[in-house]
């Protein structure tokens, strides 16, 4: 009986660091997410700086013909 109490308290210290772990990955995601979209932010490219971009790269490529 004193056996089963002790695998029992190790299992549940076990599973408290688990869920200690499980949350420290949460919060961690959590940043990353923001992080990522900080960063969405700034690359994205609007539709006009897509078509001047194409036609600078067309006129360039005349220029060089």
């Amino acid at each position: 009986m004193e056996g089963l109490t002790f695998l029992t308290t190790i299992l549940l210290v076990i599973i408290f660091f688990a869920f200690i772990f499980i949350y420290l990955m949460y919060v961690r995601m959590k940043q990353l997410e923001t992080e990522l979209h900080e960063l969405k932010s700034r690359v994205s490219i609007t539709d006009e700086e897509l078509t001047r971009l194409s036609k600078d790269i067309e006129d360039f490529k005349k220029i060089n013909i």
